[in-house]
């Protein structure tokens, strides 16, 4: 079994399997120890959460009010160490200790981060739970880029929020002329959901019900979570580019978005669905594949 130390206690050296992923944006090195358990570099777990490399290194030196506050989320302060020719390489943490650095920079440090990793992590693991209840089957890099560019999206949907929200705030005289050019009701809510509504007519040229009904989805669903993962990214980079319109050049949220398509040369297509067999596709694959083997047995039989 793998032995755990304290951070700070003389290392030892683990050789396991080691891969790199990438978690929200970050590369992110992963092992698995020889007792099969996985372990996650403690400086990458740190950035992709929001903080500095160094934060939880030092959080766990200090032994402050932090590390108190992380112990309450389930955070243990066990390590691997990871050795290569003699000098240490990296520091690996269990995936309970990576879970509890999440929850405390969401809950504790509101890093954003943290919050787009949780939310586009628990919708996969709400979708996975789904499409197995239909016999769903999902490519698996199907699944890995739609959580990357769903994270990316939640970051940059924040953004855009916040931007939003910020030129709201700063042009209270003319938010009324605002709504009424653009028949916008619901206050600030309205804005903005009027805003997505705009990006979702420049890239499909459809309203959002009617791309509901074309992806076959109920109504009250967010496109943006159901479509290719490559129409996904191109949401997102509207989104970015009409934040920083929004922040930099004083543009208004619907003046932002129609910059931010034309500059990105958007071109309006046909919104597609995630790319999805079901369990009976894959079963007439493999019936097919058994059958064809069979015959080829049978023909080296004849022929003996």
């Amino acid at each position: 079994m793998t032995q755990l130390k304290k951070f700070a206690e003389e290392p030892e050296v683990s050789y396991g399997k080691n891969k790199m992923i990438t978690i929200g944006g970050i590369p992110m090195p992963i092992s698995m120890m020889p007792n099969g358990e996985y372990r996650w570099s403690m400086r990458q777990a740190s950035k992709a959460v929001g903080f500095n490399e160094g934060w939880l290194s030092e959080t766990l030196r200090a032994k402050g009010n932090a590390l108190h506050r992380l112990k309450g989320y389930g955070f243990k302060g066990d390590y691997e160490s990871q050795q290569e020719q003699g000098f240490i390489e990296s520091y690996l943490i269990s995936t309970e200790d990576f879970m509890a650095v999440i929850m405390y920079a969401v809950l504790v440090g509101e890093r954003r981060p943290a919050i787009s990793l949780m939310a586009a992590a628990m919708q996969e693991t709400l979708e996975r739970r789904a499409d197995h209840a239909f016999g769903v089957v999902r490519d698996e890099d199907e699944y890995i880029q739609k959580f990357e560019y769903r994270n990316a999206s939640i970051m940059l949907n924040i953004d855009l929020r916040a931007a939003i929200g910020e030129w709201i705030e700063n042009n209270q005289s003319s938010i009324q002329e605002y709504t009424k050019e653009y028949s916008i009701r619901g206050g600030a809510r309205g804005i903005y959901a009027s805003a997505l509504g705009k990006i979702y007519q420049f890239l499909f040229g459809k309203y959002k019900k009617e791309i509901n009904k074309h992806l076959d989805i109920a109504d009250y669903k967010t496109p943006k979570d159901h479509v290719h993962v490559n129409q996904l990214q191109r949401i997102t980079q509207i989104e970015d580019l009409a934040a920083k319109y929004i922040r930099r050049k004083g543009m208004n949220p619907i003046e932002a978005i129609a910059s931010a398509a034309d500059a990105l040369m958007i071109e309006p297509e046909e919104p597609k669905l995630g790319d999805r067999i079901t369990r009976q596709d894959v079963h007439r694959v493999l019936d097919a594949k058994k059958a064809l083997s069979a015959n080829n047995n049978n023909k080296n039989k004849k022929k003996k």
